[in-house]
C-alpha cells in the first residue's frame, strides 16, 4: 500500500495540489500527475514561470465547445478528444480540465462557448465522445463543473436553488451519462453552492448521488479555489483541493485530525483514489512528436462540420469571383473566448486572405467611406457583401455574463445604412452563444461560425464558396428577445442565491411547450442540398428511417428523434396552469453524410430515460404511462415524419408529492451575514459595504491586477476574470488563488476588523 509509507502531514499535503498544476509526491514516495486546462486545446503554463491567463505554450486552437457542439458528432467529439491528448502528451500533461458540460439556463452566461447545449442528452453523448477520444491516447479528463454552475455572476458565492426533480432530468443528467458511459478519471466540483451548500462540500451530490447512486469510481476535485473547508470537503468526498493553499488547508486538516472531528482514514480514503489515479496517468504517458500541419487540418475539419448556415436566398455558395468585404471582424478574426480556455496559438489567414487564396478579388478598407462607395458599385452590379459581425472579447468571457442579446451599436448602425442600398448582404458572425439577429429581413444569407478556432477564416472561405457544404444544427435556441428566455428574471441577480424557477422547462423543452417564438430553434441548420426522410420503423428501443440525399451536391444531415410527451389540458379558467412534462424532448440522433442521390437506412437507439420523469417520491426515474410520439425531423420544430407508441408504467400523478411537479421544494433562501457574523465564506465584495479600509484594500488589489496588465483594456477578459475574482471570491479562496500572496492572517485581521 504506497500510502503506508506517510506521514500523517504528507498525507494531508497529499488532500493539496503542489503548485497551481501539479499532485503532491511526497519527496518521490508516491506517483504525481500534472494538469492543464484544454477544453478546445491546450494551456499549458510552466509552473510559476506565467502570471497572465493568455500566456501559455503554443498549441492547436480547435473550435470551442458551443461550436463544435453544432456538429452534432460524436466522432467530431472523439477526434477533439484525440487531437488535445496527443499535444498533452508531447508537453508532459497528464489530465486535462475539460470538457465543460453545464446546462446552458441562459443565452447570456459568460462562459457558455465552454459548454455544449440546453440540451442533457446531447450535452451527455457529446462529451463522451471527447473523454473517450482523451482517455484512449492515456490522458486524463476532468468533466465539469459539477454542478449547477450556469451563471458567472457572484460564482464563487452564489447558491442554485433547484427543485429535485429538475436537478435530475436536466442539470445532473448530462454528468450521470458521462459517467456512466465514458468514465471518466476525475469530476471537477464547481464554486456555487446548491440548495445552500457549497458543491465542494456537499455529500449529497459528491457521494450520495456520484458515488453510490451512479457508482463513479474515479476522482473528484475542486475548481481552482473552490474548497474553502478542507475539513467538511473531505467528509463530503473531495479527493483533491486545487491549487496549492499554501499551508491552509494542512493546517486545517490536521487540527481536525488532532481534535477527532476528522479520521484519518478519511483522509486516506480521498488520498487513495488520488495516488490510485497518478499511478495511472504516469505509466500511461508517452513520448508524442506533433505535426502541427496535420493538427491544424483537423482543427479545419472541425471548424467546417459546426458552421451553421442559418439563412440563405440563393447567395451561397457565392458565384461571382469579386466580393465587398466590411467588418473588423474579417481582418481581426475572434477564434475563442476569454479565461482559463484560452489557448495561445499561431498566426493563421484571417478572413479576407482565405478568400483571396481561394481565388476571389476581395475589397476591403478599414475607411467606411472608401468601404461605402464600394458599396453603392457592388449595388448598381447587384454584387454580394460579405458583412462580419460578431461579439467582441469584452462582450463574453469567464467571470462575467452578459447584459442583453445584442451585438455593438456600431455594427447596427452600420448594417442599416449597407441595407438601405442593397440586400444583397452576406452575414458573417463570430460569437460563442446567440445573438440577436434582428435585421435577418434585411440580409439574404447569414452564416454563423460561433467561436471556431484558428481556422475559423479558411472554414468560413470554403463554406463560402462551397468547397464545404455547411451541416451544423444549432445545439442550443436563439430566441427573439433576453424576455422570452425560461428564466428570464432569475439569473445573475445580485444577491447570495438564484431560483431556478422555471424548473425542467429550459431552452426548447420552455419554447416549444408554450409556443412561444424563437429566431431560430434547436437542432435548426441549413445544408447546400436537399434531404428526404421516409419509412419511420419504431421497435423500442430502436428506431429507423431512410434519409436521402434529393439535391445535386454532398452533403451531411442531422436527423434527430423527440419523443412527443403525453400533455395535460388546462382549464378555461386557470391562469396559472402548467404542464407537468415538456412538449417534446430529444431522444437521439445521428448525423449522416450522403453523396448526390444516395440513400441509408439510420438506425437510432432511443435515451434510456425516454419515457420517464424523476420521481420525488421513489428518488429514480420511472416511465410513465400513456400515448407519446415518436418524431424524426432536422430541429425541433422542422418534424418530418411522426409513429404513435403506447407506454405502460406509472401514472403521472404517482410520480410526486403534488400534481404541480414543477413547483419548487421550499429551500429556505441563502441570509447574508450581518455584522459580527462575517466568516471566511464572505467576499471581499461582501465585506467591503461595511468598511471602508476594507474597500480601500480590495481596490489596491484590483489596481494591481490593472498594472501587471498594463496596455490591456479593463475590459479585456484576463483582466475582467482576475478582478471578479478578488471582489467575489470568499476570503479563503483568495489564499490558493492569488498564489499565497494573500495570507490567512490578511483574511482573519479583515474578519476582525468587519465584526
Amino acid at each position: 500500500m504506497l500510502l503506508d509509507d506517510l506521514k500523517v502531514e504528507e498525507k494531508v499535503k497529499l488532500f493539496n495540489g503542489n503548485g497551481n498544476w501539479h499532485t503532491f509526491d511526497a519527496d518521490g514516495k508516491v506517483p504525481y500527475f500534472s494538469m492543464s486546462d484544454g477544453p478546445h486545446g491546450l494551456r499549458k503554463q510552466e509552473e510559476g514561470k506565467k502570471s497572465n491567463i493568455n500566456d501559455s505554450n503554443l498549441a492547436t486552437c480547435f473550435p470551442t465547445a458551443s461550436c463544435i457542439a453544432s456538429s452534432w458528432d460524436v466522432r467530431a467529439l472523439k477526434l477533439l478528444g484525440k487531437s488535445i491528448a496527443l499535444e498533452a502528451q508531447s508537453e508532459n500533461v497528464n489530465m486535462v480540465l475539460g470538457c465543460g458540460i453545464n446546462i446552458k439556463r441562459s443565452p447570456l452566461c459568460g462562459r457558455n462557448f465552454e459548454y455544449y447545449s440546453e440540451d442533457p442528452l446531447l450535452a451527455g453523448q457529446l462529451a463522451c465522445g471527447f473523454v473517450e477520444g482523451l482517455q484512449k491516447e492515456g490522458v486524463g479528463s476532468c468533466v465539469k463543473h459539477f454542478a449547477c454552475n450556469n451563471q458567472e455572476h457572484r460564482r464563487q458565492t452564489t447558491s442554485s436553488i433547484v427543485d429535485e426533480r429538475t436537478l435530475h432530468e436536466i442539470y445532473l443528467r448530462a454528468f450521470e451519462i458521462v459517467v456512466k458511459n465514458a468514465k471518466p478519471t476525475s469530476i471537477m466540483a464547481s464554486y456555487n453552492k446548491i440548495n445552500g451548500t457549497y458543491t465542494t462540500e456537499n455529500k449529497k451530490f459528491l457521494k450520495d448521488i456520484l458515488r453510490d447512486k451512479w457508482g463513479y469510481e474515479g476522482a473528484v476535485i475542486s475548481d481552482w479555489g473552490a474548497c474553502l473547508n478542507p475539513v467538511k470537503s473531505v467528509k463530503a468526498g473531495l479527493d483533491l483541493s486545487m491549487p496549492d493553499s499554501y499551508g491552509f488547508s494542512d493546517k486545517a486538516l490536521l487540527d481536525a485530525i488532532e481534535s477527532g472531528e476528522l479520521k484519518e482514514s478519511e483522509l486516506e480514503a480521498a488520498n487513495t483514489r488520488i495516488v490510485e489515479l497518478a499511478q495511472k496517468l504516469s505509466t500511461s504517458h508517452r513520448d508524442v512528436r506533433i505535426d502541427y500541419i496535420a493538427q491544424h487540418e483537423t482543427a479545419l475539419k472541425l471548424a467546417e462540420e459546426s458552421a451553421v448556415l442559418l439563412k440563405n436566398r440563393g447567395l451561397l455558395p457565392l458565384k461571382t469571383k469579386k466580393v465587398i468585404v466590411i467588418g473588423d471582424f474579417a481582418e481581426n478574426v475572434r477564434i475563442q473566448g476569454g479565461g482559463s480556455s484560452h489557448v495561445a496559438s499561431g498566426c493563421f489567414p484571417n478572413l479576407i486572405q482565405a478568400l483571396q487564396l481561394k481565388g476571389l478579388e476581395v475589397i476591403y478598407d478599414s475607411d467606411l467611406k472608401k468601404i461605402m462607395a464600394e458599396v453603392q458599385l457592388a449595388a448598381y452590379k447587384n454584387a454580394p457583401i460579405i458583412f462580419c459581425c460578431g461579439l467582441p472579447d469584452a462582450y463574453e468571457g469567464e467571470g462575467f455574463d452578459r447584459k442583453d442579446l445584442k451585438l455593438p451599436a456600431a455594427q447596427i448602425e452600420l448594417l442599416n445604412q449597407i441595407a438601405q442600398i442593397t440586400r444583397n448582404i452576406i452575414i458573417v458572425s463570430f460569437s460563442g452563444s446567440p445573438i440577436d439577429f434582428e435585421f435577418e429581413d434585411k440580409v439574404n444569407a447569414i452564416l454563423h461560425m460561433y467561436l471556431a478556432g484558428e481556422a475559423s477564416a479558411e472554414a468560413c472561405a470554403n463554406i463560402l464558396t462551397g468547397k464545404t457544404n455547411p451541416s451544423g444544427h444549432l445545439a442550443e435556441t436563439f430566441p427573439m428577445k433576453i424576455e422570452d428566455t425560461p428564466c428570464y428574471g432569475n439569473f445573475a441577480v445580485d444577491g447570495n442565491s438564484v431560483n431556478y424557477r422555471e424548473g425542467v422547462f429550459v431552452g426548447y423543452r420552455h419554447y416549444d411547450t408554450y409556443d412561444v417564438p424563437v429566431r431560430y430553434e434547436f437542432g435548426y441548420g441549413l445544408s447546400y442540398t436537399t434531404f428526404e426522410f421516409s419509412d419511420l420503423d419504431v421497435k423500442l428501443p430502436k428506431v429507423s428511417l431512410k434519409v436521402k440525399n434529393t439535391g445535386e451536391v454532398a452533403g451531411a444531415e442531422v436527423v434527430q428523434i423527440y419523443v412527443q410527451n403525453p400533455q395535460d389540458e388546462p382549464d378555461e379558467d386557470d391562469d396559472e396552469f402548467r404542464q407537468i412534462r415538456p412538449k417534446k424532448e430529444l431522444a437521439g440522433f445521428e448525423k449522416v453524410y450522403l453523396n448526390p442521390g444516395e440513400e441509408k437506412v439510420i438506425e437510432i437507439e432511443l435515451d434510456d430515460k425516454a419515457f420517464c420523469v424523476y420521481s420525488v417520491k421513489t428518488q429514480q426515474f420511472e416511465k410513465v404511462t400513456g400515448e407519446y410520439k415518436i418524431l424524426a425531423g432536422n430541429s425541433s420544430k422542422n418534424i418530418k415524419l411522426s409513429q404513435d407508441v403506447s407506454i405502460k408504467g406509472k401514472d403521472i400523478d404517482d410520480m410526486f408529492d403534488e400534481k404541480l411537479a414543477l413547483e419548487l421544494q421550499q429551500f429556505k433562501p441563502v441570509v447574508p451575514h450581518k455584522k459580527g457574523n462575517f466568516d471566511l465564506y464572505d467576499s471581499l465584495e461582501d465585506l467591503s459595504k461595511h468598511s471602508f479600509i476594507v474597500k480601500i484594500i480590495m481596490e489596491c488589489l484590483c489596481l494591481g491586477v490593472r498594472l501587471m496588465n498594463r496596455g490591456k483594456s479593463k475590459d479585456d477578459p484576463s483582466v475582467r476574470i482576475a478582478i471578479a475574482g478578488i471582489k467575489e471570491s470568499p476570503l479563503v479562496g483568495l489564499i490558493s488563488i492569488s498564489g499565497g500572496s494573500f495570507k490567512p492572517e490578511l483574511a482573519e485581521f479583515i474578519l476582525k476588523m468587519v465584526n
